[in-house]
Order: structure tokens, then sequence, then C-alpha cells
């Protein structure tokens, strides 16, 4: 899986002992994190390949290896989080030195602890088996974390792996015992928080976040895995979920019809629930998100919306909010056009096609039969306008293949790497079929499926958009509007959005990001004329976008 990282060639080996290994650290290039951390990976593929006895003092290596790493792949972490538009390329590669550094120190201590179950009385490392257990949960819930990233499900064999780590530390009863697990840990933990953190996370990663979501919840299990407790006996009363550790799966909702299994570990919310409503009530009375462990990222008022959606997956079967529309099986193929700026330019260019004119150009003959003919713009028709208006600019369509339906939403499954820019939060327009308007949806899921295929569902705005034009006057000067005739004479591309008249909402505009400050007034250009808005509340936001309410104020 990871062939960008090669075996290492030379004879020498940098992890031998604790003396080699503390000096080959230093002498890592300081300045290139990426290129260290891909050297320490590089080692630790010896190092696991090696056929090596599992002794005490290799296993003093890969723990002290794992311990002086930390702060290099914490920062590729940062990086990989901060920059959520980098490319296919760098994310790629990032991706993988992060994960393959996850994956092979976990592999190291699942070695280590496998050789220790197999011969428990004659191993000498016993004194260290609760904090490499407890390492190693936590280093398969950060593998499991990092596939969430990208949509991808985690294998049932990795699950069983970690069912077993914990049934050792049952087994061997310190799964409830304090421990720091790195030096630099600001707390203590137990191998069952590290599981418990591992199970909670895992209804999350089902595709409906971003990343930066994930590792906020991630970063809030830190402090609160502690309220949750897994208990051996179910009492209908408490549990909400369950984990079945001779399943490769994680956390399951405890139905009607269950039936109890010895293998069955319950898990009790309640704590952990009235810890959520708690956190609600105190910021809603003022108190600074940091002070009630929710880190310096958290945003009001997006973070309500994360709040809820944290709650609502870890509700009781009563309080969880159900579909409000089944979904009908959906034919054919859609057209999509993604993002603000593309969507918004495709709209202005078919309406200026339906109108006779593209912004100084006149219709060809043979666009102006086909609008005669089929009474709508073709897609010959709106390939040459795009190029005509946008010149060089990309703002083609794809043709997705409909896989269900359903009031709110649209259910698409993709094969391959098809549509590779794909992520959660992705503004969407979307038309069923050529004679028919565009509809503005945006990506809420993605699910890995079998054979490389990917389950993507789209929420659908209930209402058609209107393109609108936007003037915002200079700073201290009225604002004003011009009409223009021609588009294309200003060097300025036209700040255009979408405003919603008919939906149910109320007043709706989507415009891009950097044009959205709460109390901004814009002068709107529409087909009846132009009025002054006034943003007001954020709706929703996803990858470059941002919906808000407004306020007509003249």
């Amino acid at each position: 899986m990871f062939g960008f990282f090669k075996r290492k060639k030379r004879d020498d080996d940098p992890l031998s002992d604790l003396k080699t290994v503390s000096r080959w650290m230093q002498d890592l290039p300081t300045g290139d994190i990426y290129t260290a951390q891909e050297q320490v990976v590089q080692s630790l593929i010896q190092f696991n390949h090696g056929g090596h006895a599992m002794s005490k003092d290799r296993l003093n290596v890969l723990m002290h290896l794992d311990e002086q790493a930390r702060d290099m792949q914490f920062s590729l972490c940062a990086q990989y989080l901060r920059n959520p538009r980098m490319s296919k390329v760098i994310e790629s590669r990032l991706w993988t030195a992060i994960h393959a550094f996850y994956w092979e120190i976990t592999r190291g201590y699942h070695a280590f602890l496998m050789d220790f179950v197999s011969n428990p009385g004659g191993n000498r490392i016993q004194p260290m088996i609760p904090n490499i257990t407890a390492r190693a949960i936590r280093g398969f819930a950060d593998i499991f974390k990092w596939r969430y990233f990208r949509y991808e499900k985690v294998e049932e064999k990795l699950w069983m792996r970690m069912h077993n780590l914990y049934r050792i530390a049952e087994f061997e009863a310190f799964q409830d015992s304090r421990l720091k697990l790195y030096p630099g840990d600001t707390r203590q933990s137990t191998c069952a928080e590290e599981y418990i953190q591992a199970l909670l996370l895992s209804p999350l990663g089902a595709g409906s976040l971003a990343p930066r979501q994930i590792e906020m919840v991630d970063h809030w299990l830190d402090n609160w895995s502690d309220l949750s407790r897994l208990d051996g006996e179910f009492d209908a009363g408490r549990h909400t979920f369950y984990v079945d550790a001779a399943k490769g799966q994680g956390l399951r909702r405890v139905r009607p019809d269950d039936t109890p299994e010895p293998g069955y570990r319950y898990l009790d919310c309640t704590r952990l629930r009235e810890h959520i409503e708690q956190t609600e009530r105190a910021l809603k009375s003022g108190a600074p998100p940091a002070t009630l462990g929710l880190g310096e990222e958290f945003r009001l008022p997006d973070g309500y919306d994360l709040l809820g959606h944290v709650a609502n997956e870890w509700s009781t079967n009563h309080e969880r909010e159900r579909r409000g529309s089944p979904r009908a099986p959906a034919e054919g193929r859609c057209e999509v056009v993604r993002d603000i700026g593309n969507i918004t330019q495709r709209l202005l260019a078919e309406k200026e096609a339906a109108t006779g004119g593209t912004g100084g150009h006149h219709l060809s003959p043979e666009e102006i039969l086909d609008i005669k003919l089929y009474g709508f713009v073709t897609e010959r028709t709106k390939s040459s306008i795009s190029q005509r208006f946008l010149g060089q600019r990309d703002i083609g369509s794809e043709h997705w293949p409909m896989h269900d339906r359903s009031e709110s939403g649209l259910g698409i499954v993709l094969r391959g790497e098809d549509s590779e820019w794909i992520k959660v939060g992705k503004l969407l327009a979307i038309r069923l079929d050529p004679a028919q308007p565009w509809l503005v949806g945006v990506i809420r899921r993605i699910t890995r499926l079998q054979d490389d295929e990917r389950k993507i569902g789209v929420q659908l705005i209930d209402a058609a958009p209107e393109l609108i034009r936007l003037e915002q006057g200079e700073s201290g000067a009225p604002l004003a509007y011009v009409v223009d005739d021609n588009l294309h004479d200003s060097n300025q591309p036209p700040n255009l959005g979408l405003v919603f008249p008919n939906a149910a909402d109320g007043n709706l505009i989507i415009l891009e990001s950097a044009r959205y400050a709460y109390g901004r007034e814009y002068r709107v250009a529409e087909i009846d004329g132009a009025r002054l808005i006034r943003l007001d509340n954020v709706r929703d936001k996803g990858d470059g976008w941002i919906m808000s309410t407004f306020t007509s104020i003249g």
C-alpha cells in the first residue's frame, strides 16, 4: 500500500539500539519535516521487516523513536488540516506520509503484543504491556481517523485487531489502569478510554463531516472519553450502543430485537450527552469555548451545528433524527457544475444565450436554430458560448449516473477516481434534464463502497436559483450600481451570486466566502431592477461559498 516508501538498502541500522537511534534522530534534516519523517518511516519499515527477536531492548528503541518523532508527525498533521484546498498531488503525498507513520508504529507495537500473548511467562516486556497496548489502541484509532478523512471504509481485520487489543487489556485486568502514554501528554489515560474514544468517533466517520470537523470532535473526546464506560451486562435504561468484539465493525446502536452475546460490550453515554447539553448552555451564556474544552479552533455560530450533529449521533433511538423523505431508485444521468464561481458563470452564459446576446457577441444562426427547435440551449450551444464568453477558463460540466432520489436530495454512485475533487461541503449546480432548470445542492455525505465505488449524497435546495449581480461602493462612499450592457468590457470579473426567491426559509443568498461580512450592504441587479440588501446570519457554508440570510433595505 505504501510503495512510496522504499526499504533502506544500506547495511547500518539506525534503530539497532537506543544510543544509535538517539544520535540518528538528531542528524535528521531540521528544515524539512516531510523528508525527516519519510526517513523515519523508511527505518520503521526496515525495523518491522527485519525478522529480529522481540526483545525488551528493541521495544525500547521503538518506543523512543515513537516519542521523538511525535512532534514532526503533529506538524505534518497540522499542515494537512490547515490546507483543505491543496492540490490532489500534495494532499496524497502528505496523507500517505502521515498514515504510513501511524501504520508502521502501530504495526510494531502490535507485533510485540502478539509475541507476548504467545509466550506471556517467558517474556521480559510484561511491565511495559499496559503502555504499549494503550499506544497500539490509539495508533489504530489514528489510522481509522485518517481513513475517515478520505471517506474510506475501515477493513474488518483492523477492527478485529483493535477489539483483540482491548480483550488483552481486559484479560490482564489493566483496562482501567491510568497512565501517561507519552511523556508529553498533559493527562493520563486508560486502555478503556482510548478504546471508547475510537468507538465514539466511528459513527462520525461515515462521510458527512469534513476532516477539520472530525479532528475537532476527536480533540473534544480527548477530554470526554472518560464520561462514557463499557459494561458487560445490558441495561436498557442506560445503554444506547454496543460493540461486538467477535466482528470487524465499530459501534452499533442497540435495537429492540438484538440478542445479547457474551462478547458484547455496552456503551453508556448518559453522562456524555448531559455534558454536551451543559456545554451548549454555557456557550449560550457567554462562556469562552476554550474554557469548555472545545479548543482554539471552535467558532460560533458554526460550532452549534457541529455540537448538534455530534449529540444527534450519540443520542438514544427515540431522540435521533430520521430521514425526512424516503429514497426511490433513479435512472439516467445528471449534469453537474461545481463551485460558486463556475456555477454563476455558467448560468450567466446560458442566460445571455437565451436572451440573444453573449456580452457583445451575437448568437450564430445555428445557436438560434437550436433554441427555436428545442426550446432550450443545447450542449453544443453552451460549449460554444463558454468558449467565446470565458476564453480558456474551464467551467465544463460532468455527467453523473443517478442512483436514487428523495424529496430533499440525490444519490450518486461514482466509480474509480472520477471527480477527484469531491468532498463534503462542495457546492454543486445539478440539472436532471436539459429541458429543466438548474438546481443547487451541497455534498453532505461520501461513502466508500466495494470495488472502489463512492456513494455521493447531495442535499438539494428546495427552490430554483436566480442569478444576481452585486455591487459594493468604496469605503466611505455611497453604494452605486451602474448597468453595463456589455459585461466584458471591464477587466474585473462580475461579482455574481445566487438568490432563491421561492425558498421556504425566506431570503437566502449564496456568494463567495470572501465577499461575506455580517451587515455588509450590496446593491443587487435583478430582472426587474435594482435593490439594496444587507447580509444577515450565515445559514450554511462550505468550500469557498457561504449561504446567508439577507434583508432588503431599499
